[in-house]
């Protein structure tokens, strides 16, 4: 049977790391209780029911570049936008908790981040020189998606074992990042 001290001392520790959590806020809460939860809050910030977040259109115009249906790129995070997050996840190999989490956003911002996404579009020129150094001829990088950049799209497709549409979803820029250089010369690991 626990003694009036030792009842005092976990009523003490009860309080203190009550104090602690308190003080602390409640993103340290929710971070406990729901990670992914948090970490897309930490990502995209606040999301206010049926209020515009550019950070949500972001990954919206993302999804729908790679080939999935987010719906408008409206910037509010409706069911459509988390059908689409989960779908992404699953064909991913990511938990499909439906949210934007580290991972997630890794894998949604890495082809924005080599630059062959900008501005919420594919940058046509970027891939036109990846198709250059896969071997493939775009014709000129000039950015125009014309009949010999179609033709050499679904040549790289049908080499990858890819559907060859001329669509440049995730898959094939996955396929292309692979030729990506980095300035010392060396191909870029995909996401």
């Amino acid at each position: 049977m626990p003694t009036f001290r030792s009842k005092i001392q976990i009523l003490a520790q009860l309080f203190l790391a009550f104090l602690v959590i308190s003080l602390s806020g409640c993103d340290f809460l929710y971070r406990l209780l729901h990670k992914e939860g948090a970490e897309e809050k930490k990502i995209v910030g606040v999301s206010m029911s049926l209020e515009k977040n550019p950070n949500i259109e972001e990954v919206q115009q993302l999804l729908e570049i790679y080939g999935y249906n987010p719906g408008s790129a409206d910037g509010v995070l409706g069911r459509h936008t988390r059908d689409a997050i989960e779908k992404f996840q699953i064909d991913n190999g990511i938990n499909p908790s439906r949210f934007v989490d580290e991972e997630t956003w890794h894998k949604l911002t890495f082809f924005r981040d080599q630059g062959l996404v900008e501005d919420g579009t594919l940058n046509i020129a970027a891939i036109q020189r990846l198709l250059k150094e896969a071997g493939y001829n775009p014709g000129s990088a000039d950015g125009d998606f014309g009949p010999k950049t179609k033709e050499a799209i679904m040549k790289f497709q049908k080499a990858h074992d890819l559907k060859a549409d001329a669509k440049i979803g995730y898959k094939t820029l996955t396929a292309l990042s692979k030729y990506h250089q980095q300035p010392n010369g060396k191909a870029k690991a995909g996401p």
